[in-house]
């Protein structure tokens, strides 16, 4: 029933929270501080409503909780979603994307005892001290931070991986930040090369003197990603991503586009306001995106008209909205229409170019 359109409902992209403690200059929430979708969340009652105990063992394997505007962890029933995950199916990879700032020793401790061998945490921290962290997490609390990852570290089995950008602040200092996830425990760090620096894009990160040597800026239309193990060994993700390759090397392209969604590697994304969206980019919040002569105005487009309708918290099971005449209307247009958001980030040479470099896309 859930896969009659071809799609792999397998691993789902959530965002509990749209809620978080920092500031960081390129984040929306930044931006656009006046916009409706800030500081809402998930319920346990509404994330068990979508994912009822026989969806999730029959047809998830991989949870990334990550927001395009929050964090994760500061949804207040994370945990009771965690643990009501597990508890249900101990196998199925629960990905955490986490600042970690401001949580107690308590709460960290409880998030360890409910992980397991299948779980990644990522701890997005891009400093080796408060200072030089507050640099682009502004508003951060870097102790708390390593509390949280030494705690995950040293009494989880879930799998721990520090991952920063390179900034200017960083990038001559990056044997501190190695040092310190040894310390905490950490199995890998990720270090990921952006493009959201002014040499690329007018205004980027907002301030010039954040921008690193060419060398640790993105060559690429996306970010690249390279991966740095701190111990011997290999995460669930691993295996989930060489899968993912292989289904994409047999994936037809659509329009000159290749729907990373549709094999699994970009999640079905739900946000904190409940909507449905193929993935988190098509839900990207931001007024206007253009490509060509194309041009995608937020407000007109096809998921904001419909977000209270493709929309889990009304009481609508994930077996609904996916049956829902609006979900076939969109899974029909794919064929005839180029959306503009697809054609950014998804069009056959960017995502030929990301998998010949071995980087993960999402």
């Amino acid at each position: 029933m859930y896969n009659r359109y071809g799609w792999q409902f397998y691993h789902w992209h959530i965002e509990p929270s749209s809620k978080c403690s920092l500031r960081c200059p390129r984040c929306p929430r930044t931006e656009l501080p006046d916009t409706p979708w800030l500081n809402k969340e998930l319920s346990l009652e509404q994330f068990q409503n979508a994912f009822t105990p026989d969806f999730i063992s029959e047809y998830v394997q991989r949870f990334t909780m990550c927001g395009d505007v929050g964090d994760s962890i500061y949804c207040k029933d994370y945990l009771k979603i965690v643990e009501y995950i597990k508890t249900i199916k101990p196998t199925c990879h629960v990905y955490t994307i986490t600042n970690g700032s401001y949580k107690t020793t308590t709460w960290w401790e409880q998030f360890a005892k409910i992980s397991n061998e299948y779980d990644t945490i990522n701890f997005s921290v891009d400093g080796y001290d408060q200072e030089s962290n507050d640099l682009y997490r502004v508003n951060n609390n870097f102790k708390s931070i390593m509390t949280g990852m030494q705690i995950m570290g040293h009494q989880s089995s879930a799998f721990v991986n520090w991952a920063a950008i390179y900034f200017a602040f960083n990038q001559d200092h990056t044997d501190r930040i190695v040092s310190l996830a040894k310390q905490n425990g950490c199995d890998s760090i990720q270090w990921t090369k952006s493009t959201k620096f002014s040499s690329k894009y007018d205004g980027a990160y907002g301030v010039d003197n954040l921008e690193p040597r060419g060398e640790y800026i993105s060559k690429t239309d996306r970010y690249e990603r390279q991966i740095q193990k701190l111990k011997n060994r290999i995460q669930d993700n691993e295996q989930y991503m060489t899968t993912n390759l292989q289904k994409y090397l047999h994936t037809r392209p659509v329009n000159g586009i290749v729907p990373l969604c549709k094999v699994g590697n970009r999640g079905m994304y739900i946000n904190a306001e409940g909507t449905l969206h193929p993935c988190s980019w098509t839900s990207f919040p931001y007024k206007a995106m253009s490509y060509g002569d194309k041009t995608s105005v937020y407000e007109e487009s096809f998921f904001e008209k419909y977000r209270h309708v493709l929309n889990i918290k009304n009481g609508l099971s994930l077996e609904e909205v996916l049956n829902h005449d609006l979900w076939q209307k969109f899974f029909n247009s794919m064929e005839t229409d180029t959306w503009v958001e697809c054609s950014l980030k998804c069009r056959e040479s960017v995502v030929d170019q990301d998998y010949a470099v071995g980087y993960e896309t999402n």
